[in-house]
């Protein structure tokens, strides 16, 4: 895919989105390494912040990790638990705390749901493996 700096939308989405399509087509399978940064510059014909950005976008969806001195792995997706919550309750989404990310073994770029029933704090889950039901 090549990007095109015309179309009015910004460069670092426009690879976002082309680095999410090779991921969904099994070009990069959970587990795969990514091409290093560098070559993905130079492969799209952009610069060093327009890839830093567009994986801080991927790596915010939860699709990509940055392991330090290894790379960008596709995530391998997590198993998904359902939550039965009560009909009126507020969930909010937020990152988590230090506290949450480790108490819940929550890597980087995944947000926590936050369900609260009359004005208590019902229950904190990752958004990754949690799907909340009101049904």
């Amino acid at each position: 895919m090549t990007l095109d700096p015309r179309s009015g939308m910004p460069l670092h989405r426009q690879l976002a989105a082309a680095l999410r399509a090779r991921i969904a087509a099994g070009e990069w399978p959970p587990g795969a390494l990514l091409p290093a940064q560098a070559r993905l510059a130079h492969e799209y014909e952009v610069g060093k912040a327009t890839v830093l950005a567009a994986v801080a976008a991927l790596r915010a969806e939860g699709l990509i990790d940055v392991e330090r001195g290894v790379g960008l792995r596709v995530r391998e997706p997590a198993d998904r638990e359902r939550v039965a919550v009560p009909r009126g309750a507020l969930i909010v989404c937020r990152p988590p705390t230090p506290d949450e990310r480790a108490r819940l073994d929550i890597p980087e770029g995944v947000h926590v749901q936050v369900v609260t029933v009359g004005g208590r704090v019902r229950g904190v889950y990752p958004g990754d493996r949690v799907e909340l039901s009101t049904s």
